[in-house]
C-alpha cells in the first residue's frame, strides 16, 4: 500500500483516523500519536506502537509511553528538543529513522508528503497563527503568547496547504469528525518561517541510508 499525500482518498482516511484532543497541553502528544498511527497503517512492521505490549489498560500504558517519548510534563505540555533522539532510540537497529529539518521549503514538504516510505510530517508555526484562523479562538488563560502551534500537513495543492490542527477538533463541539483546516501557501510559509526554529519539520522514513541533504539542513 502506498502513501500519497496528494491522494484525496488517503486524505479523507487520514482525517477519519485521527483522534481528538482531551487537553490543550496534549497537542504534541496527540500529534505524535496520530502521526505514528497513520504510519503504521502503511508500514505494519514499524516497531513503535504505544500500548501494544500492555497487560492491562493499553490506553493508559500508551499515554505513559507517549508522554515519555514527547518529554511531556504536567502544565507544560510536550518538548520538541529531544523528540527525534527519543524516536531514534526506539528505532535503533531497524530500517526506520526519525528526521528533523529546518529551513526546508514547500517543495521539500510536498516531496515528503509524496514519498511512499515517509510518514506525514509534523511542523511548528509562529503563534501568530492563532490570529490568522477563523475556526476557533484560543481562550485567555489557557495559552501564553509563546505557545507553539503544532500541525500535521496532509496535502499541498492549488496554492493551499491542507492540514490537521489538534486544537481545531478540541474547540469544535458540533462535529464528531476531525476538522480539515487550510491555509494559503503564502500564509503557511510565512508563519512556518517565523517560528522559533524556522520551518522546523519532523517525520519518519523507512529508506535505509537516506541522504537528507537533498531535503534540508538537519538539526543536530
Amino acid at each position: 500500500m502506498s502513501k500519497d499525500g496528494q491522494n484525496p482518498q488517503h486524505k479523507q482516511t487520514v482525517f477519519s483516523r485521527f483522534t481528538r484532543l482531551e487537553s490543550e497541553l496534549d497537542c504534541l502528544l496527540l500529534a505524535v500519536k496520530n502521526m505514528l498511527a497513520d504510519y503504521r497503517e502503511f508500514h505494519p512492521d514499524f516497531p513503535i506502537n504505544p500500548g501494544e505490549d500492555a497487560d492491562e489498560d493499553p490506553e493508559e500504558v500508551a499515554r505513559k509511553e507517549l508522554k515519555t517519548l514527547c518529554g511531556h510534563r504536567s502544565r507544560f505540555g510536550g518538548n520538541f528538543s529531544q523528540l527525534e533522539a527519543r524516536l531514534n532510540g526506539k528505532l535503533e537497529e531497524t530500517s526506520f529513522d526519525a528526521y528533523t529539518a529546518t529551513q526546508i521549503d514547500l517543495e521539500d514538504l510536498n516531496e515528503i508528503l509524496n514519498t511512499e516510505t515517509a510518514s506525514l510530517p509534523l511542523v511548528e508555526l509562529d503563534p501568530e497563527y492563532f490570529e490568522k484562523i477563523d475556526e476557533y479562538d484560543v481562550q485567555a488563560g489557557q495559552f501564553g503568547a509563546s505557545e507553539i502551534p503544532i500541525l500535521i500537513p496532509i496535502q499541498v495543492e492549488d496554492d493551499i496547504v491542507i492540514y490537521w490542527d489538534p486544537l481545531a477538533d478540541y474547540y469544535d463541539n458540533e462535529n464528531e469528525d476531525p476538522v480539515e483546516m487550510t491555509l494559503s501557501e503564502t500564509t503557511f510559509l510565512r508563519l512556518w518561517s517565523r517560528a522559533e526554529r524556522a520551518r522546523w519539520t519532523l517525520w519518519i522514513d523507512g529508506q535505509e541510508q537516506k541522504k537528507m541533504a537533498e531535503f534540508m539542513e538537519t538539526d543536530q
